[in-house]
């Protein structure tokens, strides 16, 4: 696995997010916004601010943008790099 080390050491556990902060964590790796990750997942856009908010408590990651970094680095989304 490639790390980049932005995180630091990840003090959550991904096994701890159920599957929809799953796929709310894979949405939001992808670059979506909350009105778009709502449209992908058929739920509202106040159910995904929830769920990000619960996805960076149960994975103790300060914003967005470290849980990005941290589905990347752990693996839960692999994008090609770029060449």
């Amino acid at each position: 696995m490639n790390t980049w080390g932005l995180s630091g050491t990840p003090t959550g556990q991904v096994g701890a997010l159920n599957d929809q902060q799953r796929a709310v964590l894979r949405c939001l790796a992808r670059g979506l916004a909350d009105h778009e990750i709502a449209r992908v997942l058929a739920i509202s856009q106040e159910q995904v601010a929830a769920e990000v908010a619960e996805i960076l408590r149960v994975l103790v990651l300060r914003d967005r943008m470290a849980a990005v970094v941290f589905a990347h680095e752990t693996g839960i989304i692999r994008l090609p790099l770029p060449r």
